[in-house]
């Protein structure tokens, strides 16, 4: 008899909260149970933050969110929420000592207010090498090559020299690598 596929344990905690006030100024929210690029992207196009990874109290309010679904198309559904149930998510990330993640949607306004104070957003993808600037996302290889590439988030830049962090992982510590030695992630066309 073949073996029987793990359910999800009620103590599991969901490792992606999205929430916040959509263009019409209505509160929404979704928990979503592991970290997915689709579902971050739609959060951004929503403008809403999403919170990866999270301290234990924005996990216990946050699992007070519906589940969110994530469709084939790449769309993501994130429903209506109670007002209350976001002050309640907003007050805990605003604790003082809370270690949560949030990520909020970059917009123009936005990215150039973190370049100028000095903080990494996920601001684009650069077309050249030359054109890296604080922000970019990037490819970088591992220390030990058998680990291969990730996505990395440019925190400092002095000439040719980057300071990058893990996107995925950023309490990983940090990396340092020449121009020369990251990779550019397709940005399409222009």
């Amino acid at each position: 008899m073949g073996k029987q596929p793990e359910k999800k344990t009620a103590n599991a905690t969901d490792k992606l909260f999205v929430f916040g006030l959509d263009e019409e100024g209505k509160p929404r929210g979704a928990r979503f149970a592991e970290f997915n690029e689709k579902v971050v992207s739609a959060a951004g196009q929503m403008k809403l933050v999403f919170v990866h990874p999270a301290s234990p109290a924005v996990s216990d309010i946050g699992m007070k969110l519906p589940v969110g679904r994530l469709y084939a198309s790449g769309k993501a559904f994130v429903p209506p929420i109670r007002r209350d149930l976001l002050g309640k998510l907003t007050a805990a990330l605003e604790a003082p000592g809370d270690q949560s993640q949030v990520h909020h949607p970059v917009t123009a306004q936005s990215a150039e207010k973190a370049k100028a104070a000095g903080e990494a957003v996920a601001a684009g993808l650069p077309r050249t090498w030359e054109s890296i600037d604080v922000g970019h996302l990037v490819l970088v290889e591992d220390d030990d090559p058998g680990f291969g590439w990730w996505p990395c988030l440019v925190t400092k830049r002095e000439n040719q020299v980057l300071t990058l962090r893990l996107r995925d992982y950023p309490d990983k510590g940090t990396y340092v690598r020449h121009i020369a030695q990251v990779g550019l992630v397709n940005p399409g066309p222009e």
